[in-house]
C-alpha cells in the first residue's frame, strides 16, 4: 500500500512539473489545450524627425498583440497573432522536438498575410512575409528558467525583398509559489542590406502572477534602445519606453 501511494505522488509530481503555468520561460503545453494572451500598454519616445513624446502627457495608449494558439498533440501546435510588423495578421505552427524538463527544443514558422488594401488605389497596406524560428528553452532546479531564439523573416516588397534576424533571450526565476521576476533581451537586425541593416537593442523586466494554473498576468517595463545602422528610419519611434500589462488565459 505504501509503495502504491509513493508511485502516486511521484506521478502527480512529475505531471505537475510537465505542465508549467502561463507564462512560464520554459513551459510545454499539452493536447488540445487553447489559449489566448492579449494585454495594454504606454509607449513614450520620439523618432528621427524628433516627433516627440518623451513625456507621459504626449505618449499614447495602444493594445498590444492578440495571440491565439492550440495543440493539436504533445509535439504539435498552431497560432494566430496580430503580432507582425508588416501585415495584418499571421498564422504558424509549433513543433516540440525535445521536451525534457532540463533542455526543451522548438521550431516554428509563421506566415504574415498582408490584406488591406486602399479603398481607391487597391494598393496593399503591409508586405506578406514568412519567418522560422528555432528555440531552446529549459528549467534549472525549483525556480530558475532560461531561454534562448533565433528568428530569420523574410519580406516581399515590391521596392526589394529583404531579411530580418532577431535574437532573443529570456531568463525568470520564482520568489513565490505564485510570483516570478522575467527578464528579457531582444537584438533586431532589420531591413538586412537594404540599403543598410538597422540594428534594435530592446530590454525588458517585469513581473508574474500566476492567478491560476490556467491564468497569469504579467506588468512589465521595456526599453527599446536607439538604433544604429541604415538611414531608412526616419519615421520610425525609437529611443522610447513601454509601460504594459500582458494577460494569458487557457480555456
Amino acid at each position: 500500500m505504501m509503495r502504491k501511494g509513493i508511485v502516486a505522488l511521484l506521478c502527480f509530481i512529475s505531471m505537475g512539473a510537465a505542465r508549467a503555468n502561463r507564462l512560464d520561460v520554459s513551459r510545454v503545453s499539452v493536447r488540445d489545450e487553447f489559449s489566448a494572451s492579449f494585454g495594454v500598454a504606454f509607449v513614450t519616445g520620439e523618432n528621427r524627425e524628433h516627433t516627440h513624446r518623451t513625456d507621459f502627457g504626449a505618449g499614447r495608449i495602444h493594445e498590444l498583440a492578440l495571440g491565439l494558439g492550440y495543440t493539436i498533440t504533445d509535439r504539435f501546435g498552431v497560432s494566430f497573432s496580430t503580432d507582425n510588423d508588416y501585415a495584418d495578421a499571421q498564422v504558424g505552427m509549433k513543433y516540440k522536438i525535445l521536451r525534457d524538463r532540463a533542455f526543451k527544443w522548438d521550431i516554428y514558422a509563421d506566415y504574415g498575410f498582408a490584406w488591406t488594401k486602399d479603398a481607391r488605389t487597391h494598393d496593399r497596406f503591409g508586405h506578406n512575409n514568412v519567418d522560422m524560428a528555432t528555440r531552446i528553452h529549459g528549467i534549472i532546479g525549483h525556480g530558475f528558467q532560461w531561454a534562448a531564439k533565433i528568428t530569420g523573416q523574410y519580406v516581399w516588397i515590391d521596392t526589394g525583398n529583404f531579411w530580418n534576424i532577431n535574437l532573443n533571450g529570456e531568463l525568470m526565476q520564482y520568489i513565490h509559489d505564485r510570483w516570478a521576476v522575467k527578464g528579457a533581451f531582444s537584438y533586431d537586425m532589420v531591413q538586412i542590406a537594404r540599403p543598410k541593416t538597422i540594428y534594435k537593442p530592446t530590454a525588458t523586466i517585469g513581473l508574474i502572477y500566476n492567478m491560476s494554473p490556467t491564468a497569469a498576468v504579467h506588468p512589465y517595463v521595456k526599453y527599446h534602445f536607439t538604433s544604429h545602422g541604415g538611414d531608412n528610419t526616419v519615421g520610425a519611434h525609437d529611443d522610447y519606453w513601454k509601460f504594459a500589462v500582458a494577460f494569458s488565459v487557457e480555456f
